[in-house]
């Protein structure tokens, strides 16, 4: 991680120079080299690098349990809300045809048990319930894709309205199915009823579980967005966990910068943010915080030593959209607003007693005081108490 700066000052004269004080020497008095304090506007800032990012990000992970049949994608394409982007390979019919098998030799068992009623009709009868169950619910679920669809624009009205006929349709066949196996169960035992269905939904769970596998083996785009990661190909297996593909949201591009946490610690939502960066040309300004994460972290630095680090979050203009994602640029936040201050040099500056001294020359002679200093920065150090503006202190003596 490459640190720039983790806390400056930006200082303006009041006469707008940008020198916040005036080299006197000899003219006061022979013996000093002296420089005149001089009020200035000081601002603070802490700057660090940050990496072009979006707020909304999409990753699609590996299950470890099936092979990619279809995968076109490549980095940078620009893919829609709902479009297919990984296909697996279906193996699950021949499942689906073993749970069918299982169920034939359960009616058969109930054969001779319910041997008063027509068993066929029951088992058949029972069958179609869970059968019209099953197609009612993946209706059901088609219908919701089918209106995210139609209210993205991307579908016309007509589909959502056959989506919802067919789901009435399969709505009344469930119906007259479950009235028909009522009348047929009618002269079975409770009990023998009871195990009957029992074993039943067991077969029926099966079939469900592998009709929602079915579901997974299709993975559809949860937004628009730009892939910015693909890590799988047809033919791959990808192992569970990984990341396969990543989309980024263009429209929500931000910079992410981690900040060391005690500078962190001093960045609230929508303060001034600057992108300053010369060797790239990149120059974006009038930028706010828009969020600082609440995890910390623990990074290496280059040297090897652990960092506690903190991401801030600072959202960029739509000008923005021919950032590169990952690229890294200089970001400065403004943690402090601009202020009045006098600013002496810190060479002038002295310790006695664990306090604070310049010399002043007055009436042309040196005159010790003592000053309540602030920030340091740039080997000039704020004057809080002690100093006036226009205060001559003293340097270094002369020698003659």
């Amino acid at each position: 991680m490459k640190k720039k700066l983790i806390i400056a000052f930006i200082i303006f004269s009041s006469l707008g120079a940008g020198i916040f004080y005036i080299l006197t020497k000899g003219n006061i008095g022979e013996k000093y080299n002296t420089v005149e304090v001089t009020k200035g506007t000081v601002e603070k800032y802490v700057e660090e690098v940050g990496r072009i990012s979006s707020s909304s990000i999409i990753r699609y992970y590996g299950n470890g349990a099936g092979k990619v049949e279809e995968m076109t994608l490549k980095l940078g394409d620009y893919v829609t809300k709902g479009q297919l982007l990984i296909k697996y390979e279906d193996n699950s019919e021949l499942e689906i045809k073993k749970v069918e098998k299982q169920i034939e030799a359960l009616r058969a068992t109930y054969r001779e048990v319910l041997s008063s009623t027509d068993v066929g009709s029951v088992n058949n009868a029972r069958i179609e319930i869970s059968s019209l169950r099953s197609d009612l619910e993946w209706a059901v679920k088609n219908k919701a894709q089918t209106e995210e669809l139609y209210n993205a624009g991307a579908i016309p009205l007509i589909e959502l309205e056959q989506e919802t006929r067919a789901i009435e349709a399969l709505q009344r066949r469930l119906e007259q199915a479950q009235n028909t196996y009522n009348q047929l169960v009618k002269g079975v035992s409770a009990n023998t009823r009871k195990r009957y269905e029992a074993e039943i939904d067991v077969m029926l769970l099966t079939l469900e579980m592998y009709k929602k596998n079915r579901e997974d083996l299709l993975i559809y785009a949860e937004r628009d967005g730009i892939v910015t990661e693909v890590n799988t190909f047809a033919g791959d297996i990808p192992s569970p966990g990984t990341v396969i593909i990543e989309l980024q949201d263009p429209s929500e591009k931000v910079v992410l910068v981690d900040f060391m946490v005690e500078e962190a610690r001093q960045i609230r939502p929508d303060m001034d943010v600057e992108i300053n960066d010369p060797a790239l040309g990149i120059v974006i300004e009038n930028l706010k915080v828009s969020k600082v994460h609440p995890k910390a972290f623990i990074t290496l630095s280059e040297l090897g030593v652990e960092e506690n680090r903190q991401t801030v979050e600072i959202s960029l203009p739509a000008s923005s959209e021919d950032l590169a994602y990952g690229l890294e640029v200089n970001t400065r936040v403004r943690v402090e607003t601009p202020r009045d201050a006098l600013l002496v040099p810190l060479s002038a500056v002295y310790q006695k007693d664990s306090k604070n001294y310049v010399t002043v020359l007055e009436d042309k002679k040196p005159v010790e005081r003592e000053i309540t200093t602030g920030a340091e920065v740039q080997n000039k150090l704020e004057v809080k108490e002690g100093l006036s503006e226009g205060d001559l202190v003293i340097l270094n003596y002369e020698e003659d």
